[in-house]
């Protein structure tokens, strides 16, 4: 299970450092004549080097996508119930997009960062949602092959 996770938190880590590395050239803001592809205050603590801005940018936007993929691992644990699996996904993914995103300057206060840790929320619920329907409908299927399978052997 131990090299499932690591190659889950290996793929999140390239997904990661893509999707914040695109955010961040969709979201440029210009200043002082120029584009900048991290946040001033990223650019603050980098010492005004952009490299290394957008070298520590792209790590913890890696690391996010690391975590929420190896997070998945939570429903490979036979003895967890879903319920619980779904909770500790969804807490790792919130609880730690709140200090990377105030770390990395996304939001300048906390209000906005509220509203989009309440997105997550709600876009995670829904894609469990459409899963668990998924998988329910997965589960109805196999069930019924199986009883077709039982009923065939009654008979004989």
């Amino acid at each position: 299970m131990l090299a499932k996770t690591l190659k889950r938190a290996a793929i999140g880590f390239l997904i990661g450092v893509a999707a914040g590395d695109l955010i961040a050239i969709l979201t440029g803001t210009s200043s002082s004549g120029g584009i900048s592809f991290t946040s001033q205050q990223l650019l603050n603590m980098a010492g005004g080097s952009v490299a290394c801005s957008m070298l520590l940018q792209s790590l913890f936007s890696g690391l996010y996508g690391a975590m929420c993929f190896a997070g998945m691992s939570f429903y490979d644990i036979e003895r967890c119930p879903l319920a619980l699996a779904t909770a500790l996904h969804c807490a790792v993914i919130v609880l730690l997009f709140i200090p990377i995103a105030l770390l990395l300057g996304w939001f300048n206060n906390i209000v906005s960062l509220l509203i989009m840790s309440c997105i997550q929320l709600v876009c995670f619920f829904v894609i469990w949602l459409i899963m668990y329907f998924a998988y329910k409908k997965q589960v109805n299927e196999l069930n019924d092959l199986m009883n077709k399978e039982k009923n065939k052997t009654e008979i004989k």
